[in-house]
């Protein structure tokens, strides 16, 4: 059964921070260097100071972005700068994006949510992590012994159990309401009366969580707790200690607004006998389309097929500047997939790698390979020589679910597999 609760947030003293757009961040692993650097010089109090602080050449052991990041959360606490609700509450959440032209808007309950393994199956997984990524964010725990932002997991309401509580609360005045500077909205609704606390809880007490943003963070959140159970008698500890917990952003599988978008891959440092191989690789697994345009200016018009044509079919977009065509179209031929292969044979990032980069590159397909959220940047990259070839995939059908089926049969899909709309 998913411990679904109510937490004595942090707060941003406005009084002091001022407008709350200058202080709100993207999460972590989405950030570029130079978006980084922005949002350090756009306030003194913005959150990614605490989650995504700059490296300094002069780091060491004792002074470094996750001792800054501790000092400064510290700092902010004994300054009031973050104030600590009287009494734990959840957080209605409704965010409003632009994507592809229309405008969006998802609901998202926060929670902090009693962390579980896998193999208990009601926290699921879909993807496999890095334990780099997973060592950067454990450094970050240890050091600030606190969840600076929520990781994101779905839930399915079928009987619109808590679509009806959420409506009464956002009958009422949001706490806060404010967009940020990607021009994205948020209102947020403080839910703190006991009997609707009670209705949510056991609404989700009996349905599994499927994380679709966060493995690397929910994992790390597993082994902060362990360690620190560690230290306490019988190496258990009190069962509602805060560590046995972390935030959560709730999801229903069917929200409108529900758009878990891909990372793209681009392929570099690969001789031209690997290229070869790779493209012969390719032709194994996919029909080929030229899309035409040239190298420039065809992105808009690649990812316009990927998402009319993706309704009905596996396809993934390719960017080979070595071609004379440059983008082409890749649709999945019909009989490839092997049946024990299923359901992550449905995901054209699985077959990517595993099937047609794997064979070829073996163990050094991780220093080859890199993951961007962002088509344009994919395209930056590839354009300017720093890769060699660029994958664009289509968006990871969490809400269709595939994502659900292939959690709940303990199938795993690839790093870096999935990304929320919006971030």
């Amino acid at each position: 059964m998913a411990d679904v609760r109510p937490f004595r947030g942090l707060r941003y003293n406005t009084e002091i921070v001022g407008e709350l757009s200058n202080i709100v961040s993207p999460p972590f692993d989405t950030i570029p260097p130079e978006l980084q650097r922005s949002l350090h010089l756009r306030s003194p109090y913005n959150v990614v100071r605490l989650e995504a602080g700059e490296r300094l050449s002069s780091d060491t052991d004792q002074d470094n972005r996750y001792t800054r990041s501790a000092a400064l959360f510290a700092d902010w606490m004994n300054k009031a700068i973050l104030v600590r609700e009287e009494s734990p509450a959840f957080y209605l959440v409704q965010h409003t994006f632009m994507s592809r032209g229309r405008e969006m808007s998802r609901l998202e309950l926060m929670a902090r949510v009693r962390l579980e393994e896998y193999e208990r199956r009601v926290v699921l997984p879909h993807e496999y992590t890095r334990d780099e990524d997973k060592r950067d964010r454990l450094a970050l725990m240890d050091a600030c012994n606190a969840n600076f932002s929520p990781i994101m997991c779905l839930y399915r309401d079928g009987e619109l159990r808590l679509s009806s509580t959420f409506r009464l609360v956002m009958a009422g005045p949001p706490i806060m309401d404010f967009s940020d500077p990607a021009d994205q909205g948020y209102r947020v609704w403080k839910i703190n009366d006991q009997e609707q606390i009670t209705e949510i809880s056991e609404a989700l007490a009996s349905r599994p969580l499927y994380i679709a943003d966060g493995h690397h963070r929910y994992e790390t959140a597993l082994t902060y707790r362990d360690r620190t159970r560690l230290g306490h008698a019988g190496g258990q500890g009190d069962g509602d200690a805060a560590f046995n917990f972390m935030m959560m952003g709730l999801v229903e599988f069917d929200d409108p607004g529900l758009m878990v978008l891909p990372y793209h891959r681009v392929l570099g440092s690969l001789s031209d006998e690997a290229l070869a191989r790779v493209r012969n690789k390719l032709g194994e697994f996919f029909d080929s389309e030229d899309l035409s345009g040239g190298v420039q200016g065809g992105l808009g018009k690649l990812l316009d097929e990927i998402e009319l044509r993706g309704k009905d079919r596996l396809v993934m977009g390719l960017l080979d500047p070595v071609t004379s065509d440059g983008y082409r179209l890749l649709t999945r031929k019909r009989g490839v997939v092997r049946d024990e292969w299923s359901p992550v044979g449905d995901s054209e990032a699985w077959i990517l790698e595993e099937q047609v980069l794997k064979p070829i590159l073996g163990d050094s397909l991780g220093k080859c390979i890199d993951y961007v959220h962002d088509g344009d940047e994919a395209e930056e990259k590839v354009s300017r020589g720093e890769f060699q070839m660029g994958f664009f995939l289509m968006p990871f059908p969490l809400n269709y679910g595939h994502g659900a089926t292939t959690s709940s049969q303990g199938h795993l899909l690839l790093p870096q597999a999935a990304h929320r709309a919006g971030d």
